[in-house]
């Protein structure tokens, strides 16, 4: 019997990977090697160790590996750390995977593929695959469709009964990780890096792409996201609830009246079903009142004032209800 081979996987684009490090050593190995293990493998590898003080670094530095470059820097925190890599990257397609988390073998061939079929599209993600710290599988994120941050009463009249991308991500941060994002380099130059958010860096630069132009959800989990003690989301639940009033303070007028609140009356109850504050409305109230009248004098992006200054952003933290 004859089978016709398969034809090769074309592996002309270059994807970048930029892996920031920071005190992982128990799992940086494995990290790397998902990476470099890729059925795809037109990479390169850019891993920056941004001051660890365990062994990260020189794990790290024992893999030898042509398309994989180490570099040691101060502690200058996570975003600035993918910046540096992301400016640094070669490749037309860039993408970050944290140092905790885990690729699946096809990942990148998936994501390229896609990428490279539809031409309108400048970010994909995918469903994940979530482990506890021993690598144990815990379940499926499937996007938007299941394991949400918080219950929704009334989940077939908010944005979740669409399908729509954009809705789904104004609801909650679906793509859960900055991990779980590979984007054109032509996005990144256009849009900028990640901004000075602690736990929602990912979700900005996600909203901000899909203001830019099309994203998609691939269907399958393509990678693997490591819930473990030491997760940046679990260490300050304050500061995490201002960034969530703060996305949507930066973010809401994005979309609306192309997105969402649109002339049709019913988008307001689809919208308060679907943007939970968690008690902290107050604090969306003074934070999109503060940026409109700055925006109304002349300023540019004042949102990024309440990421730079720390007095001004802690000057709200007493209205936070937790």
């Amino acid at each position: 019997m004859f089978f016709k081979k398969k034809a090769p996987m074309n592996q002309d684009i270059k994807v970048s990977v930029i892996i920031p490090l920071y005190n992982h050593e128990k799992y940086i190995e494995e990290a790397i090697r998902s990476v470099l293990n890729q059925t795809y493998t037109n990479i390169e590898l850019i891993v920056i160790d941004d001051g660890s003080s365990d062994r990260s670094l020189s794990i790290a530095r024992s893999i030898n590996d042509p398309r994989l470059q180490v570099i040691s820097q101060e502690n200058n925190g996570a975003h600035n750390t993918i910046n540096r890599g992301l400016d640094m990257a070669t490749g037309d397609y860039l993408t970050i995977l944290n140092s905790d988390d885990i690729y699946e073998k096809n990942r990148l061939n998936k994501c390229v593929d896609y990428l490279n079929s539809q031409a309108n599209i400048h970010l994909v993600c995918s469903y994940i695959k979530i482990i506890d710290d021993a690598g144990k599988k815990l379940g499926i994120k499937q996007g938007w469709r299941n394991m949400e941050p918080w219950p929704v009463a009334n989940k077939e009249k908010s944005f979740a009964n669409s399908n729509n991308f954009v809705k789904n991500l104004l609801m909650s941060n679906f793509i859960s990780t900055t991990s779980n994002m590979v984007f054109t380099k032509k996005l990144y130059q256009d849009i900028g890096g990640m901004r000075n958010l602690r736990f929602a860096h990912d979700w900005d630069f996600a909203l901000r792409a899909a203001e830019y132009g099309e994203c998609a959800l691939i269907e399958e989990p393509l990678m693997h996201y490591r819930i473990h003690g030491t997760n940046t989301i679990h260490t300050n639940r304050k500061h995490m609830l201002f960034e969530i009033c703060w996305i949507y303070a930066a973010h809401l007028d994005r979309f609306e009246g192309n997105v969402i609140l649109m002339e049709d009356s019913s988008g307001i109850e689809e919208m308060a079903e679907s943007i939970n504050l968690q008690g902290n409305d107050r604090l969306l109230w003074l934070l999109r009142s503060y940026i409109n009248s700055a925006r109304k004098s002349g300023m540019q992006e004042p949102e990024l004032n309440f990421l730079e200054n720390k007095i001004l952003r802690e000057s709200l933290f007493k209205y936070i209800q937790e």
